[in-house]
């Protein structure tokens, strides 16, 4: 669990003594003669989120995925391209239009997917590190 998620929910528990539904008071209000809604104490938590421009959500949902499809790849789970693109498409409704998760990194190219999973690391996190055999495509490799 992220560390903010950690220290909202000690925060929430140990500091304003907000243990949930069952003890009556958590996130949201209960009120007995109205309908629960979130606590107005929630407002301490919030800060100075940049905003999440079109791009990034289109770019984070789609490319999440090929990432993830990259790793199955370069880890043996899956032995070839037409599969993975295939089971994205039929399995978990990727978009058919993109031709699959890794013809998706194809129509971008390797380099420029690259690119953008970088800059889709250092702003959301981890998760969107590139795999090696990305590395790989952008170098030229076929694998």
């Amino acid at each position: 669990m992220a560390e903010s998620a950690v220290y909202v929910l000690e925060k929430m528990a140990h500091g304003f003594k907000r243990l949930g539904r069952a003890a009556g008071a958590g996130f949201y209000e209960y009120p007995e003669d109205a309908e629960k809604h979130l606590w107005s104490g929630l407002s301490v938590f919030a800060r100075g989120a940049k905003p999440i421009t079109d791009a990034d959500i289109r770019d984070r949902l789609s490319m999440i995925q090929s990432l993830e499809s990259l790793r199955c790849l370069q880890e043996g789970v899956v032995q070839h391209d037409h599969d993975v693109n295939i089971g994205s498409i039929m399995g978990w409704g990727f978009p058919a239009y993109t031709g699959g998760c890794l013809q998706f990194v194809h129509h971008w190219g390797a380099k420029a997917f690259l690119t953008r999973a970088q800059e889709l690391q250092a702003r959301y996190g981890d998760r969107f590190s590139p795999p090696e055999l990305l590395d790989r495509l952008a170098q030229g490799s076929t694998r």
